[in-house]
């Protein structure tokens, strides 16, 4: 199955027959089976015609509406699943702490084996001092994970891990022209920044649906604390995929120079201010632990 990703600007989506048809003015851009479909994303001022929306919800194809920058706006989806007694049993488990510790604690142990796994992929190739170092810290905090008592000490010893994980970050990336100084949003100012916070929120957004297609609630997990709006549980399932997925992505594109610098173009703060879900978690779960980030530049970079 595989997710249909509209960045033309101006292009509509329509429906013919058994396709979903892209078009802008008199060209075809594509043209895919809904059979193959398990999501459309759409990016900017990407048109969505009634008839495409009325076979999306009816074939339960999720259609997610992204800013230009590609921050996540809203989601076009059918009825919630109709299995309440999966969300009884889920609202029950989780509410047990014992349980929802235990099931933080896993979130984070997978996260920082995966990440230790992309960097010992790499020191392998490029072997760096600032690499190893970051892989002995981060299994050194990885054995604490079970003396944390809480999901505030899993996630400040998260924190630590991350801000490990990205300070030898730089030394993954090969491209000429890259270039990478930590981990930073609202608004990623670089290339590399860009390209995360994009990844994690079409990760998010995809794992968000499919929740909601088995019958859970993606609002009540374990790891990020429960908030007004926040997808908890798809947040705390997203993390252990982040470096596989994303992460790795990322720095297959760049380094293989099929994104580069000349594919971004400055914009002002006020064309891409939108602040979503992932993006504050992720900064929350980083908060006292990986210190303050400087300020953001007054102007930042969008993806052509």
């Amino acid at each position: 199955m595989a997710v249909l990703y509209v960045t033309e600007q101006g292009a509509i989506v329509g429906r013919v027959r058994e396709r979903l048809l892209v078009t802008k003015g008199n060209a075809r851009l594509a043209s895919v089976r809904l059979a193959e479909l398990e999501q459309v994303a759409l990016c900017g001022n990407v048109q969505l015609t009634t008839q495409a929306a009325r076979i999306l919800l009816a074939r339960g194809i999720d259609a997610v509406f992204l800013n230009q920058g590609g921050a996540f706006l809203g989601r076009l989806a059918g009825p919630l699943g109709k299995n309440v007694e999966l969300r009884r049993l889920q609202h029950q488990r989780l509410a047990d702490p014992v349980f929802a510790l235990d099931l933080a604690r896993r979130f984070v142990a997978g996260k920082l084996a995966n990440s230790r796994t992309l960097l010992q992929r790499h020191q392998r190739n490029r072997p760096a001092d600032r690499i190893a170092r970051a892989l002995v810290a981060i299994r050194l905090l990885a054995e604490q994970l079970p003396g944390a008592g809480s999901t505030a000490e899993l996630l400040g010893l998260e924190g630590k891990a991350a801000a490990e994980y990205f300070g030898a970050f730089p030394c993954l990336l090969t491209a000429p022209g890259i270039t990478f100084t930590g981990r930073k949003r609202r608004p990623p100012p670089d290339p590399v920044n860009i390209l995360l916070s994009f990844g994690y929120t079409l990760l998010g957004n995809q794992v968000h649906g499919l929740c909601e297609q088995a019958g859970f609630d993606p609002y009540v997990g374990s790891l990020h604390a429960l908030h007004y709006g926040r997808p908890s549980l798809a947040l705390d399932l997203i993390e252990e995929m982040r470096p596989v997925l994303v992460d790795t992505t990322v720095l297959r594109v760049l380094n293989s120079r099929g994104i580069t610098p000349a594919d971004f173009v400055p914009v002002e703060p006020a064309s891409a201010d939108v602040e979503e879900a992932w993006e504050r978690a992720e900064q929350e779960q980083e908060d006292g632990s990986a210190g303050e980030e400087a300020a953001p530049p007054p102007r930042r970079l969008l993806l052509r």
